[in-house]
């Protein structure tokens, strides 16, 4: 178990080891998903967990005030580059630096599975006001596309054949598992509600190799391990672009869930 919690620590601080890259690379959620996850009169919206701020971005294209809570003293000050009009705090899920009931929705994109859950949900709840939001999405490759599972089996030969499947049961998992999350927190939030939104991107084959150098099961890896890896991606990759072109058309899938403050 000691092992476990020591591999979880590490993979969850190693982001800040490429917060350039994350901030540059990391594909915000389907504009849809955001219009979902973020009620229309929403006044304050925190983005917790908000690494380099590639959801804030968006966040603040909606919403007239935006906090930014991150942990991670490298990815905020990304954060705070991009967008310096956005207040950028340090903290984490267990311990929000808000006050009770501040804000209108919370939007955790992609982190959930790093919080001490039993906590996060009784701090999210304190700063939620009544009526508030809490939304939570995963955002990535959409593996159900043949030519992404095949790509993606390619660079990593021990999932060929199961990588779709694998990511079906993952979203499953998730979903299972915040929805227990949020019941065992008490009465704190209503039913728990769930959709799923797909997106296309335009992506030159370098970038969306180097995408592959964000998640934390790669940057861990040996230096030049993670090299090739990344090369090996991006050759792949280039024998699937349209001649004459430079950026390949890549499908995206957010998968959704928001529930209600009570």
């Amino acid at each position: 178990m000691g092992g476990e919690d020591e591999t979880h620590r590490l993979r969850a601080g190693s982001f800040g080891a490429v917060a350039e890259e994350y901030g540059r690379l990391r594909p915000a959620p389907c504009d849809e998903a955001v219009e979902w996850l973020v009620p229309k009169d929403s006044g304050t919206v925190l983005d917790l967990a908000a690494g380099a701020g590639t959801l804030t971005a968006l966040l603040a294209e909606r919403v007239p005030d935006v906090v930014a809570v991150e942990p991670d003293d490298r990815m905020r000050a990304v954060l705070a580059a991009r967008r310096p009009d956005v207040r950028a705090l340090r903290g984490t899920a267990e311990a929000i630096p808000l006050t009770d009931g501040r804000v209108d929705a919370v939007v955790v994109s992609s982190a959930w599975h790093w919080f001490d859950a039993a906590r996060a949900v009784t701090e999210i709840a304190r700063v939620l006001r009544p009526g508030g939001t809490l939304g939570v999405v995963w955002n990535g490759m959409d593996s159900s596309v043949p030519w992404v599972a095949e790509w993606q089996a390619r660079v990593r030969p021990e999932t060929a054949g199961t990588r779709g499947e694998q990511r079906r049961q993952w979203f499953h998992d998730r979903g299972a598992r915040l929805r227990e999350d949020i019941a065992s927190a008490g009465p704190l939030f209503g039913e728990v509600e769930q959709a799923s939104f797909s997106c296309v991107r335009a992506v030159a084959p370098a970038d969306l190799a180097a995408l592959l150098g964000t998640y934390s099961r790669v940057i861990l890896l040996p230096e030049e391990e993670r090299r090739q890896l990344i090369a090996r991606a991006e050759e792949l990759l280039r024998e699937r672009l349209p001649q004459g072109e430079e950026v390949l058309d890549v499908p995206f899938r957010s998968l959704c869930w928001r529930v209600t403050r009570l």
